[in-house]
């Protein structure tokens, strides 16, 4: 048996977005594969913090976590990529003259910018959810004491382009912006994706593009399907941006779209 190595992005693909539940059918479509002796890995925008309960959840140590800013396996630390403490501070110092709903993503917490938000609902719906998983803080942006790794705005979902997205993206050219949609951005530091992790590991545990496998339905999975991975499976709900590059296109998340996935391209017997 060929050991065969896959990525899992989380949110959209393997919890759904509506309900926040993750189908017990991806749950043991994962163990299996775990069992079958096959390497598995979280790829997710989430920094480590909000990744540790999906980790036990499926009982994998193995992630890519933060957009490709941290990777662990087997629990231990292979890459490890933070902004530093002067960076930060003129971040947090920018994010404030902007005004805008920010959130900055660390390993160990996540930071939300000053009360009160100027998309209240969305982001106290947000810090609420976070704060299940994970350590919060709000009116961060004036606490220089932490380092983080990436951050995320909110603007106002549904209308024109925010002009501060502008500004933001001219004066952080060390960075990848990323458009969510619904007025949402999520910014990691260049030369760091999703996409570049996959080939790393692939690269470190000698696994041919046939045997690597990537799951994702939004725009911050793209850098993955465009990765030396020969399946690229598309859940289905995805961003258009997808197709392109999409080898295969599955069911919803809460349709069990994972395991209809891998049994149609023969990992998992049906």
């Amino acid at each position: 048996m060929n050991q065969k190595l896959f990525f899992f992005d989380v949110d959209g693909t393997l919890v759904d977005d509506k309900s926040k539940e993750i189908p017990q059918s991806a749950v043991t479509a994962i163990r299996s594969l775990r069992e079958a002796g096959h390497l598995v890995y979280l790829n997710s925008g989430r920094t480590l913090c909000l990744l540790e309960y999906e980790m036990e959840r499926f009982g994998i140590s193995c992630a890519v976590c933060g957009c490709g800013t941290e990777i662990i396996a087997d629990g231990n630390v292979l890459l490890e990529q933070r902004i530093s403490h002067e960076r930060g501070i003129e971040l947090r110092e920018l994010l404030r003259e902007l005004k805008l709903d920010a959130i900055l993503e660390a390993q160990e917490a996540i930071y939300f910018s000053d009360r009160p938000f100027e998309n209240e609902a969305l982001m106290e719906k947000l810090l609420k959810y976070v704060s299940g998983f994970a350590e919060t803080e709000v009116n961060a942006l004036e606490d220089r004491s932490f380092l983080f790794d990436k951050f995320c705005v909110q603007t106002v979902p549904g209308g024109k382009k925010d002009p501060r997205i502008e500004t933001l993206i001219r004066e952080t050219p060390d960075f990848e912006g990323i458009a969510r949609g619904r007025g949402f951005y999520e910014f990691v530091p260049k030369g760091f994706s999703k996409g570049k992790a996959v080939n790393l590991l692939m690269e470190r545990f000698s696994i041919a593009p046939e045997d690597c496998y990537v799951f994702g339905d939004s725009v911050n999975d793209l850098t993955m399907f465009q990765s030396k991975a020969a399946h690229r499976i598309a859940m289905g709900e995805h961003d258009r941006e997808l197709e392109a590059y999409a080898s295969y296109i599955t069911d919803k998340v809460g349709a069990d779209g994972v395991v209809k996935a891998l049994r149609a391209l023969q990992v998992l017997e049906r």
